[in-house]
C-alpha cells in the first residue's frame, strides 16, 4: 500500500513540474524541436532494448529461467520505466541552476525527456501489450495452468464462504 501511495505521488508531482516547465519556459520548448527530440529519443530507446536484449539473449536462454524468442519479444515491448526515472529526475530538475553545467532549461528539459519517454511507454506500449501477447499465441492457458488456476479459485470460494459463516457468530455484527 505504501509503494502504491508512493508512486501515484511521483506521478503526480512529476506531471506537475513537467507542465510547469512546459508552460513556463517558452524558450526550452521553442519551435516543436522538443517534442521531435522526444519521439526520437523515443524510438532510440526502443531500438536500444532491442540491442541489449538481442546480446543478451543466447546468455537468458541457455542460464537461469531459459527465455525463448517470444519471451524476448515481450521483454523488449512490455519493459516499462516509470517511478524510480522520474525521482531520479526530479532531483535532476531540484539540483539543476546550480553549477554552469546543469543550468534551469537543462533540468527542465532532462524532466520532459523522462516523463515524456514514461508516458510513451506507458501509453503505446502498455496498450499494445495485450495484442502482441496474442499475435505471439501467448495469451492461452496451457491445460495444467487451467487447472490450477480453477483450483486456486475453488479454494479461495471456500475459504471466502467459510469466513461469512464466521462473520454471523461475531457479537458486534451480529445476524445479518
Amino acid at each position: 500500500m505504501v509503494a502504491y501511495i508512493a508512486n501515484t505521488l511521483i506521478f503526480i508531482l512529476s506531471g506537475v513540474v513537467i507542465v510547469e516547465g512546459v508552460l513556463g519556459d517558452d524558450s526550452v520548448f521553442h519551435h516543436g524541436t522538443s517534442w521531435t527530440h522526444l519521439l526520437l529519443l523515443y524510438v532510440y530507446v526502443q531500438v536500444s532494448k532491442c540491442i541489449v536484449v538481442g546480446a543478451l539473449f543466447p546468455l537468458l536462454r541457455y542460464f537461469g529461467y531459459g527465455l525463448d524468442w517470444k519471451e524476448a519479444s515481450i521483454l523488449i515491448w512490455s519493459g516499462l520505466r516509470g517511478a524510480v526515472a522520474l525521482s531520479l529526475s526530479l532531483s535532476v530538475k531540484r539540483s539543476s541552476g546550480r553549477s554552469l553545467e546543469l543550468t534551469p532549461e537543462t533540468g527542465t528539459l532532462f524532466i520532459f525527456f523522462t516523463g515524456g519517454i514514461v508516458f510513451l511507454t506507458l501509453i503505446v506500449n502498455g496498450s499494445t501489450t495485450q495484442f502482441v501477447l496474442h499475435y505471439l499465441d501467448m495469451d492461452k492457458l496451457t491445460a495444467a495452468k487451467k487447472r490450477i488456476l480453477d483450483f486456486t479459485k475453488y479454494e479461495m470460494l471456500n475459504k471466502t464462504l467459510e469466513d461469512f459463516g464466521e462473520l454471523g457468530d461475531d457479537e458486534e455484527l451480529g445476524e445479518f
